[in-house]
């Protein structure tokens, strides 16, 4: 039997950037359910227009996928044998 390679530790980058997804979901499921329904998700009077619902739509898909990138990036970079060769951190 192979031993499981360890996992990686949950840094406070990841945190912040799964804070930062979490905020992008949001922004993304404002912007949809005013599209669909033509009402808001959580604040009443956001968005109240065609361009804010899509401003929260593209920059809630942006910032979802930046942040999924970077969360991938510190755990790529933080597994041994990452981009360094260095056991992670």
């Amino acid at each position: 039997m192979n031993p499981r390679p360890p996992r990686p530790r949950l840094k406070p980058a990841v945190l912040l950037y799964l804070a930062l997804d979490l905020v992008g979901m949001v922004l993304f499921a404002s912007g949809v359910l005013w599209f669909a329904q033509g009402r808001t998700l959580f604040i009443s009077s956001y968005p109240t227009s065609v361009f804010e619902a899509g401003v929260a739509l593209v920059g809630g898909l942006l910032l979802m996928i930046w942040s999924a990138a970077r969360i991938l990036r510190v755990l790529f970079l933080s597994r041994p044998g990452g981009k360094d060769g260095r056991p992670g951190r």
